[in-house]
């Protein structure tokens, strides 16, 4: 949630360098409309239609937040050259406000950076292991979660896979670019002995079995609530906890790999639960 306080610093800002004319252009190019019938409280025509503006979005929506941001994103790529914007203490005011509202304003981009519900597991692994694939995919899920849902589920598909192939490529294993995330998890499963037929007794049948359909649930979270594919006529955005739930599931399953991989490098692989 972006505070008031944050939204108010933002008009001072739209009222010291901008016209009516360019924050009616900002918002409305993000199809972002005035609020019918909204008589804002606010001092001074610009700070009034701005708040006018805002006020027909629903803070708790990450679809409208994320437009937000795209006003914020637009309105200070279209002052960056401007000498006293850059340095004026309303903007940095306004800089600080969004960190407390737990945002970063990161190369031009408000990213997400409240993440305490993140395994951080996941991050000692990546440094350690130089692994920048997955560092990658991991920070790019972090940073989209709330502001991006759809593309933080992208993020965290492509998180397995890479950790996958960091894994298979390590080994020396051979693999298809065309093999999709199921049959790369089988490869890396036959050779970490973390596949159901490895095993006789049936709880780790069963848990391992599990794995396998994390990996394939994934796979089809990624299709149905990910940004990589085209939208039929019919389409629900994930929200919120939907980026959540794939960011959680993946960081665990990655820990999980890794640790296994790592342990196997350690001590010869043997039947037996891992």
């Amino acid at each position: 949630m972006i505070s008031k306080r944050t939204i108010h610093t933002f008009y001072d800002l739209l009222t010291d360098y901008g016209t009516l004319a360019t924050i009616q252009k900002l918002f409305e190019c993000e199809y972002i409309f005035e609020a019918e019938n909204h008589v804002s409280t606010l001092s001074g025509q610009r700070r009034s239609l701005a708040d006018a503006y805002v006020s027909s979005l629903d803070f708790k929506n990450s679809s409208d937040l994320r437009k937000l941001f795209n006003v914020i994103e637009m309105f200070y790529l279209e002052n960056e050259e401007n000498e006293f914007f850059q340095n004026d203490t309303t903007l940095k005011q306004f800089f600080k406000l969004l960190e407390r509202d737990g945002y970063a304003f990161v190369n031009g981009k408000v990213q997400y950076e409240n993440t305490t519900y993140i395994p951080k597991e996941l991050e000692s692994f990546t440094g350690e292991y130089n692994i920048e694939h997955v560092e990658n995919d991991w920070k790019r899920a972090l940073s989209q979660a709330k502001t991006d849902p759809e593309d933080a589920i992208t993020a965290t598909r492509a998180m397995v896979e890479s950790t996958l192939k960091w894994i298979l490529d390590d080994i020396e294993e051979e693999y298809k670019e065309t093999d999709n995330l199921s049959q790369l998890y089988k490869k890396v499963a036959q050779l970490l002995n973390l596949s159901p037929d490895q095993h006789g007794a049936e709880i780790f049948k069963q848990i391992l079995g599990s794995i396998n359909g994390v990996v394939t649930g994934l796979g089809a979270l990624r299709n149905a609530y990910g940004d990589s594919h085209g939208k039929g006529k019919v389409y629900y955005k994930p929200s919120e906890r939907h980026a959540k739930f794939a960011i959680n599931l993946s960081g665990t399953l990655c820990i999980y790999l890794i640790e296994t991989y790592m342990i196997s490098r350690k001590t010869p692989l043997t039947k037996g639960a891992k």
